[in-house]
């Protein structure tokens, strides 16, 4: 063995860097700073409440001036701060800094898929036109509807659609 040579080949202090690497890459600086607005002492103790406890929450600041809380911590992570403190306060809550990565849009076109046409006959009693013309109005308001056929004779409505 050399000198300043570790046994693993110089390749533990790397693999040990990379685990805290891992958990900083959210939130490097350790500091979130959310944009909320407060016009109350009853909203910046609503949103110490909210957040207090939280996983990697390590201590809130709530600033009314500007209406801004910053939230230290350096394992937590910014987007679950922000959904929980939406979540418990109600407000809207806008995440300042760090600002998120753009998530990665795959290139999944949806599946179009054909829709078949369905033929469908209900029967309903209709005593007049007036009935039949307020069914047809009716079922012709409802999604995938195309057309809408009574026929009062035999109380029937025949319905074609997706």
């Amino acid at each position: 063995m050399g000198k300043g040579k570790n046994n693993d080949g110089g390749q533990g202090q790397r693999q040990g860097n990379q685990g805290e690497e891992g958990s900083n890459e959210q939130n490097p600086g350790g500091t979130i700073v959310l944009g909320v607005y407060i016009h109350c002492q009853g909203c910046a103790d609503t949103i110490k409440s909210s957040l207090i406890g939280f996983d990697g929450v390590e201590s809130i600041q709530v600033d009314e001036k500007n209406h801004r809380a910053l939230v230290k911590g350096k394992k937590a992570d910014p987007i679950k701060v922000t959904e929980r403190l939406r979540k418990k306060s109600g407000k809207h809550v806008e995440l300042i800094s760090p600002i998120p990565k753009p998530k990665k849009q795959e290139n999944k076109e949806p599946k179009k898929e054909e829709k078949k046409v369905i033929e469908v006959i209900l029967k309903i009693y209709m005593h007049c036109e007036s009935c039949a013309k307020e069914v047809k109005q009716c079922i012709h308001k409802l999604e995938g509807v195309q057309t809408v056929d009574a026929e009062m004779k035999t109380h029937t409505v025949r319905v074609k659609g997706t």
